[in-house]
């Protein structure tokens, strides 16, 4: 695997100066549903220097449940409705907007918005140079997932919009080695930074506590598992599996937290498997941080990953974790001392690691270890000034 050091926080040089008026930076996505691409945007916005930046979102579908969050931010959004399918007009109407409203970096999440942002703010470049003005907005991309690395289509797709990109930022080694390996883009281009989150936000809790709040027994083994109810993140596998360490801990309980297009079929399935009141399904739910301590385990049975935000948290809150050894879940869970990785779509080994974790003396350690690894790697402060620097560094170029 290609490894390269992650972007730094600048050290040693003293507070950096504000310009005289903050940079317009425009937040480039699909919508802000609930996802942890979108909560990582939310978090970005939330601490970004207001005295440097001006941040904007621009939301090429829809708001999405998230959206009211931006209010709250004092972060405004734009809506620019794509047609289905490609619309080769949405470069031209993004690029218009870039240019009327003095946007100087274009900042895009996932492949569609980046397409779509990169070749906006080449029209936005060209259209200023034509003009006789100079400059013109620059563009950073943030890939925060795999993307579909054995499909050329889209693999191509990305290399092109890569090649009109300023920097591309990988969440996680494994997303730098498909940039690197997979889509090819130039090394030069492209930095890790990695996904962060509160410490003081996801923290150990009172179980009891959290517990009442999801109207669930005090007593027994508690797995929990937080994540889109969507096929690549493999509920079904972590069904399957718990109804097997059910077979050995008949204490056991199981809480799913969200929602999805594949919930129907999870909760027939969990009917099938006999598992009646030992499964809880909690839909969405916007007090995860309050609801972790409730687990004795976190459990992520993902067919794929970038770097997963949920894993991040249930760390951060000092749960042992059994994970697929997919993506950047490795660079997340220190097998055998913050937790267990199992190969995916494969429920013997789940199950055999989660009544692992149930019996293991030192599994409140074996959190806290979790804890001061993600301290360490995956501080929020750490991430909003690894971004800060990097708009700096490409704004400078």
């Amino acid at each position: 695997m290609t490894g390269a050091p992650e972007v730094e926080p600048a050290r040693g040089a003293g507070p950096r100066a504000a310009p005289d008026r903050p940079v317009k930076v425009a937040h480039v996505v699909l919508s802000l549903n609930v996802g942890g691409l979108e909560r990582v945007v939310l978090r970005l916005l939330e601490r970004t220097s207001r005295d440097r930046f001006a941040p904007v979102v621009c939301a090429l579908q829809e708001p999405g449940a998230l959206a009211e969050e931006l209010a709250r931010l004092g972060v405004p959004l734009v809506v620019l409705s794509r047609k289905p399918g490609l619309d080769p007009g949405l470069p031209v109407r993004l690029a218009a907007w870039l240019r009327s409203e003095g946007i100087r970096l274009v900042h895009t999440h996932n492949p569609g918005p980046h397409l779509y942002g990169a070749l906006a703010a080449g029209l936005a470049r060209a259209a200023k140079f034509a003009g006789g003005g100079g400059g013109g907005p620059r563009v950073i991309h943030t890939k925060h997932g795999r993307n579909y690395p054995k499909q050329k289509r889209k693999v191509l797709v990305n290399r092109l919009a890569a090649a009109l990109t300023d920097r591309v930022v990988a969440v996680s080694d494994d997303t730098r080695a498909v940039a690197l390996e997979v889509e090819r883009v130039d090394p030069a281009k492209v930095v890790t930074i990695l996904n962060g989150v509160d410490p003081e936000v996801f923290r150990p809790g009172d179980a009891r506590a959290a517990r009442a709040r999801l109207g669930v027994r005090d007593a027994g083994y508690h797995v929990g598992c937080v994540a889109r109810l969507s096929p690549e993140k493999d509920h079904a596998t972590l069904l399957t599996a718990f109804a097997r360490l059910r077979e050995v801990r008949p204490d056991a309980h199981l809480t799913v937290v969200g929602d999805g297009p594949v919930r129907p079929a999870l909760e027939q399935q969990a009917a099938r498997l006999g598992l009646g009141g030992a499964v809880l399904f909690t839909g969405t739910r916007g007090d995860v941080a309050e609801l972790l301590p409730a687990f004795d385990v976190f459990a992520l049975a993902s067919l794929t990953e970038g770097i997963s935000l949920t894993l991040i948290e249930a760390a951060s809150a000092g749960l042992p974790i059994v994970a697929t050894r997919v993506g950047g879940n490795p660079e997340i869970v220190k097998e055998g001392e913050t937790g267990l990785l199992v190969s995916p779509g494969s429920p013997e080994p789940l199950a055999a690691a989660l009544e692992a974790i149930a019996v293991r003396d030192d599994r409140a350690e074996v959190g806290m270890r979790g804890r001061a690894r993600v301290i360490e790697r995956f501080g929020i402060d750490r991430m909003v000034r690894a971004y800060e620097d990097l708009y700096d560094e490409v704004l400078r170029g």
